[in-house]
């Protein structure tokens, strides 16, 4: 289990205070017991000395020469100095044998430090420390003491040892209430700061990581935000303005990846478009190829027939003359077909006029009215006299107009309404004719322009007008579509390039 960055810092901070604490404050407590403990050995010193000299003058007016007498005259004085003494806790005397003469021991348990011959020096203090101030668990049989040896002399001549142990417990019992002291202020201490250092750890350093993180995981989610650190060190500010950096850039960089992605598509789509537009011309060239062989080839000998119908008409009656023109207007409908593939073929020489589509609409709208072809069907104008206009043959783009609108009757055989509208842009104009009719089927919109498809029953249609339509508005620089759906209609908008306006 990982732990957060907040309690490993904590944690590690914890531990570096409580040990430099610790250390400090027992390096302190071990100085100063070192400093008591030496004034301490001083001041026994200077005691011990000031006895030795005490039990020299006690003994200088004596005429014994003995040692024996010497140690029993300085006696009774040395018991008077010593019980005066609280640190004392034992001292005997000796002779220069090393024999002990007379002992005193006020704590129980205390055992004198050996001597040796050496310390008859005169003059001359010999000190053994026993002092343990770090022992645990702590005896209560065993002392720290100080024992001072010092020889007694009579002239140039030593008669004695005098060896005093000093009481060093209380000075032990101050450094170890010094260590307790010192170990519960670095517990207080310790918490205090620690509490000061999470707040500050978690202002300064915390909050702005935890900010960071939130920051980058939005960013892997795919928001893009910057975010705004309002505390911690310069270190974390210089952070964050790489992190806005790099937002700002990934920003960028989508939006330049996006405008490569939709231009490619505009790419993708206007091939597909010049694809489309390349295999159709390919397909009209095939069929209008075929369709003028054909129409040469048929209309040649159907203008013979016809012209021998209508001599056998005349020398025919009754029954025979009725077969002879219903045989002349079958061979008329032929014609019409060949003329509609001569037309699809070749369209033939073109006329250029600057005009308004808009108006050429509305003229081809009130021609057919008036020719019956729209009874029980309304008409709905909504284009706007705008005013602009292309430059084409203007017979030609009034055929496009009433192929479509006848188409549009056709698809409403109950009667409907037929909508007509206009728009434009800088570059082109476009007129719309929708139908209320059935709709066709995604199949059949993409085959609609297609040479001899037709959805209308046989005989009604061949399947060229459409195709001749767009043929018409292709050469012109123009586009038509179509917008469709089972039950809502049909849309067909012819899309022309605006004339160049006359300066």
């Amino acid at each position: 289990m990982r732990t957060g960055l907040r309690t490993e810092i904590i944690l590690s901070i914890s531990l570096l205070l409580a040990a430099a604490l610790l250390f400090a404050g027992f390096l302190l407590i071990k100085l100063t017991e070192r400093n008591l403990l030496e004034q301490q050995r001083v001041h026994a010193g200077a005691i011990m000395r000031l006895v030795v000299a005490g039990i020299d003058d006690s003994t200088r007016d004596t005429t014994v020469n003995s040692e024996l007498d010497h140690a029993a005259a300085s006696l009774s004085r040395l018991q008077a100095l010593l019980d005066k003494l609280p640190d004392v806790i034992a001292w005997r005397m000796l002779d220069t044998k090393l024999q002990v003469l007379a002992s005193t021991v006020y704590a129980a348990g205390h055992e004198f430090s050996p001597l040796s011959p050496s310390t008859l020096e005169k003059g001359e203090l010999y000190e053994d420390l026993v002092y343990e101030s770090w022992r645990f668990p702590r005896s209560a049989d065993v002392l720290n003491f100080l024992d001072l040896s010092a020889s007694l002399w009579v002239g140039n001549e030593p008669y004695g040892l005098l060896q005093v142990s000093f009481n060093l417990e209380e000075l032990n019992r101050r450094v170890q209430g010094a260590q307790r002291l010192t170990l519960i202020y670095v517990i207080v201490y310790g918490i205090v700061l620690a509490l000061f250092g999470v707040y500050l750890l978690n202002r300064n350093v915390v909050k702005p990581v935890r900010q960071l993180h939130q920051a980058t995981t939005a960013v892997a989610g795919g928001a893009l935000t910057a975010v705004n650190i309002q505390s911690g060190p310069g270190e974390i500010h210089e952070l964050a303005d790489s992190f806005n950096q790099m937002v700002a850039a990934l920003a960028a960089s989508r939006a330049e990846t996006e405008e490569h992605i939709a231009s490619l598509e505009e790419t993708n789509l206007a091939l597909a478009r010049a694809r489309d537009d390349l295999v159709r011309s390919e397909k009209l060239a095939t069929v209008g190829h075929l369709a003028a062989g054909m129409a040469h080839e048929i209309g040649n000998p159907l203008g013979a027939v016809v012209g021998y119908l209508n001599i056998l008409k005349n020398d025919l009656s009754g029954d025979n003359r009725d077969l002879a023109e219903r045989s002349l207007v079958e061979a008329g409908r032929i014609d019409r077909l060949v003329r509609e593939l001569l037309q699809f073929a070749a369209p033939g020489d073109r006329q250029v006029d600057s005009f308004c589509p808009v108006s050429l609409l509305q003229e081809t709208v009130d021609m057919l009215r008036h020719q019956g072809q729209f009874d029980g069907i309304e008409v709905e104008d909504h284009c706007s006299e705008d005013g602009l206009t292309v430059s084409m043959d203007r017979g030609r783009l009034m055929q496009v107009w009433i192929n479509l609108l006848l188409n549009a009757r056709d698809a409403m055989p109950n009667g409907g309404r037929i909508d007509v509208s206009s728009f434009h842009d800088d570059r082109s104009i476009s007129l719309s004719i929708c139908d209320a009719g059935g709709g066709l089927a995604p199949e059949t919109t993409q085959r609609i322009f297609e040479p001899f498809f037709t959805t209308k029953a046989p005989g009604r249609g061949y399947g060229l007008g459409l195709a001749v339509c767009q043929r018409i508005i292709d050469e012109n620089g123009g586009r038509i579509t179509v917008e469709s759906a089972v039950g809502h209609g049909s849309c067909f908008t012819v899309s022309l390039p605006r004339a160049p306006e006359k300066q």
